[in-house]
């Protein structure tokens, strides 16, 4: 796998979370990791947590970001009201959302776009156990944070594309028509009729170019007399799905049956299990 704090997109902290990860290496003391119980950072935790775990590194999570005066944390914050820091003696590391030029256009032209807490909580889980089982395991996850960053609701988010190519260079995601997933969860998507779907799935191997078009446009046709999902966002529900080896459901879906936890339980015992889950397996 690349190494994520080589990549352009993450110079801004890759000198933190390099020498973060040397600060871990050393500790002699349980880490505490601090964070609210929101999905964004459940996302976080997982990639921390596994690491650790690879690694065996003692740590204990605290659902709080109320800083304690002398244990070794790592703080999570979903948005950008902190920045992304690091001081030793004893060790404390903060993980905040960034705006970052995301690619540079063809004219020379930057975008700027979300380095959001998830995608650099990988980027310090891949120095703390380059080759542990978990973290490789979670890559996929890498660009989460961003799927469910507002970025994608307002316009095109340049970060999503980058991370998203770094995953289809290394081999480690394809990217398929929604028809193409073997089990999609389209539950939060009143606009697409699910035996529609069912449908166009089924014949799917037999239509031309022209013909998969046709009928896509179709299914999402009730969409666009919506304020949502942005144009972006509905390119990457239909067109663009995300699917790692082993996985029946893409990203985007595994992520809406994540929020369910959310709905069935409180929010600490929400996301203990959505980290716990995606620790163990993988997936939601």
């Amino acid at each position: 796998m690349r190494l994520l704090v080589d990549e352009t997109q993450f110079s801004l902290v890759s000198e933190i979370l390099s020498s973060a990860s040397k600060e871990i290496g050393r500790l002699n003391e349980p880490l505490l990791l601090l964070c609210l119980p929101t999905l964004s950072s459940s996302f976080s935790m997982a990639a921390i947590e596994s690491s650790l775990v690879d690694n065996g590194v003692t740590y204990r999570r605290k659902f709080s970001i109320e800083e304690p005066d002398n244990s070794p944390w790592i703080k999570i914050i979903d948005d950008d009201s902190e920045k992304t820091s690091l001081e030793t003696n004893p060790f404390r590391l903060t993980i905040s959302t960034l705006v970052v030029d995301g690619l540079i256009s063809h004219k020379g032209a930057s975008r700027k776009g979300p380095l959001t807490s998830v995608a650099q909580a990988h980027a310090l889980a891949q120095l703390i156990s380059p080759n542990g089982h978990r973290i490789r395991r979670l890559r996929p996850w890498l660009i989460s944070g961003n799927w469910i960053n507002s970025a994608m609701d307002n316009t095109y988010d340049p970060l999503y594309s980058a991370l998203r190519d770094i995953l289809l260079e290394e081999g480690i995601i394809k990217v398929v028509p929604i028809p193409e997933v073997p089990e999609p969860n389209v539950s939060e998507y009143e606009w697409i009729d699910e035996n529609v779907l069912n449908a166009i799935s089924s014949r799917w191997i037999s239509l031309d170019l022209e013909g998969k078009a046709r009928v896509l446009s179709n299914l999402v046709r009730d969409s666009l007399i919506k304020s949502k999902p942005s144009t972006s966002r509905l390119e990457e529900i239909v067109w663009h799905c995300v699917l790692a080896p082993g996985w029946s459901t893409d990203l985007a879906g595994q992520i809406s049956s994540a929020r369910l936890y959310w709905e069935e339980n409180n929010s600490n015992i929400a996301s203990s299990k959505v980290i716990d889950k995606l620790i163990r397996d993988g997936v939601i």
